[in-house]
């Protein structure tokens, strides 16, 4: 009984199959790759102008009250001037430098009544209590804050419903969901402020440098241009030059018989 062959050789019906199916890859691949430059290109655009924003001059609390509304000018410097919201204190889990602590999150109250939720600084955790609230000193009535405007802190994971089985109002916390607190609190927060600078009240303001993730995707996009040549090469090999070295040598091979 004679065995089926197969014909596998260039321009075969499973080689046209295989051709597709490697442009299809490098298609793909490519794609992803010039999708990541364009995130790249986009994250520098943004840096640039959160960079801008920093430098240039603070925003009072006058000038924070004519910007239009929906207006978010990230990293702008503030200088503003109100009353600390204590009762509302909320302390995030966040590691620094290696050690576990908290940020220290207040609403400051300004003249006019808009409501800033800051980032006042980080305080080190109770060795022995780690859910216990760290101690801070005393603020005068009204006192200049100066910062720059943040987006909300990033959210971390959390076991569900962990701070819901607390308290109504947990002070330590995971996390903080902006519409949630101004739910729980009844205040309308205008915007979230980094708070710099020393103000005498203990808390470390050792915050990192406006970082740029374009780097990230650029390298995201090497490694999809990487996988895009590969499978170019492998088809090369594999496909076209392999197939063609086995052909020849099958022709070979009668003339050397005779």
């Amino acid at each position: 009984m004679k065995s089926i062959q197969r014909d596998t050789g260039i321009f075969s019906p499973q080689w046209w199959l295989l051709l597709g199916l490697a442009l299809l890859f490098v298609a793909l691949t490519a794609r992803l790759g010039f999708w990541q430059l364009g995130r790249a290109q986009l994250r520098e655009r943004i840096d640039a102008e959160q960079q801008q924003s920093a430098a240039l001059p603070p925003l009072t609390a006058d000038a924070l009250r004519a910007l239009p509304p929906g207006e978010r000018p990230l990293y702008r410097r503030l200088d503003v001037e109100g009353r600390w919201l204590e009762q509302w204190t909320v302390f995030l889990n966040r590691p620094q430098d290696g050690r576990p602590g908290f940020w220290v999150m207040t609403p400051l109250e300004l003249r006019d009544g808009t409501v800033l939720l800051v980032q006042r600084g980080w305080a080190p955790r109770d060795p022995v209590l780690p859910d216990k609230p760290p101690p801070l000193k005393p603020r005068p009535a009204q006192e200049r804050v100066q910062g720059n405007w943040i987006d909300p802190p990033s959210h971390l994971m959390e076991l569900d419903g962990s701070q819901a089985a607390r308290a109504e109002f947990p002070r330590v916390r995971q996390n903080l969901m902006l519409d949630e607190y101004r739910r729980q609190t009844g205040l309308d927060i205008a915007a979230v402020m980094r708070q710099t600078g020393d103000s005498g009240d203990g808390l470390v303001r050792n915050w990192p440098a406006i970082a740029s993730k374009a780097p990230m995707n650029r390298g995201y996009a090497f490694q999809w241009f990487a996988l895009s040549l590969a499978g170019v090469l492998y088809f090369v090999w594999f496909q076209i030059f392999r197939k063609m070295r086995n052909a020849r040598s099958k022709q070979s091979e009668p003339s050397a018989g005779r």
